[in-house]
């Protein structure tokens, strides 16, 4: 296997640029406080919340063969966006280069330069490519792969009184327009990237691991882009 990263969009190797080692396989730290409770033994073990993650730093040791392509490598590693190691090829996550990239000539008798990069991972990562989702008939079975809550977006095809549910939640669009969306993730219903206040009520739709049942009343079609979470 060859080891690189991609770089919103751009392979290392496309810029000159090899790495020493496999990126790291990361699952990160559960966002946690310890509670020290007097005079009961240990701590009592309090969780923000389902699903929240810190973020992390992927640090990954770096090679550019060549003096010429230096320069090149040090304006592309900085700035944010997303990353994507070659051990999960299929993964992407939010991060941002956050050191001071140094490169340094591995010796004067070689014309290949060492550096190290550090990535600040989002704690969640997604897939690179997601396929849309229609689904014509309600109670439909959508299936979400990942690992946790998925909150996609549901574009509706239909106007008039429209309800969508799944994950046991149920929401209520008294005046739906055909073309609106539902953003389940920000919970918002969007008329393109316009929020649509006081357009709905209860509770956007969750999608749990697993298969998850899609019913919806008042609409032909539901066009659901996925956004699943991976750890």
């Amino acid at each position: 296997m060859i080891y690189s990263f991609t770089w919103n969009g751009v392979n290392c190797r496309n810029k000159g640029i090899r790495l020493q080692s496999m990126p790291q396989i990361i699952r990160p730290e559960e966002r946690v406080d310890h509670v020290t409770i007097p005079g009961r033994s240990g701590e009592m073990t309090l969780t923000e919340g389902e699903d929240i993650y810190n973020s992390y730093i992927q640090t990954i040791p770096l090679i550019v063969d060549n003096a010429a392509d230096v320069k090149a490598a040090e304006k592309w590693l900085r700035g944010d966006g997303y990353v994507t190691f070659s051990c999960e090829p299929e993964r992407k996550q939010r991060a941002r280069v956050i050191n001071a990239v140094t490169f340094a000539k591995h010796s004067k008798n070689s014309a290949w330069w060492e550096a190290e990069v550090q990535f600040y991972c989002d704690p969640i990562k997604h897939a690179v490519s997601e396929d849309a989702i229609e689904v014509t008939t309600s109670g439909t079975a959508v299936n979400n792969p990942g690992d946790m809550r998925g909150y996609p977006k549901i574009a509706i095809t239909g106007s008039g009184a429209v309800t969508v549910a799944a994950g046991g939640a149920t929401l209520t669009i008294p005046n739906c327009v055909s073309g609106w969306v539902i953003d389940c993730e920000n919970e918002w219903i969007l008329a393109g990237n316009i929020p649509q206040v006081n357009a709905c009520s209860g509770n956007f739709p969750i999608f749990n691991p697993g298969n998850n049942a899609v019913t919806f009343t008042g609409a032909t079609k539901l066009t659901i882009t996925p956004n699943w979470r991976y750890l």
